[in-house]
């Protein structure tokens, strides 16, 4: 379950980066520097969370 978790968090991750790239038919939820921070904080997370063997 927890494997299914990090990999949800990581496809939020790309979701939230997609529209700051280019691809703008999802939208955006915020605009700027603070869209970056907070796709790529989650992206962290995701992978931190995939990466953790307990």
């Amino acid at each position: 379950m927890k494997k299914l978790n990090s990999y949800l968090i990581i496809l939020l991750g790309i979701l939230l980066i997609l529209p700051l790239i280019g691809v703008t038919q999802l939208g955006s939820i915020t605009n700027g520097a603070l869209a970056w921070i907070i796709a790529i904080v989650v992206l962290i997370i995701g992978i931190l969370q995939l990466t953790n063997k307990k």
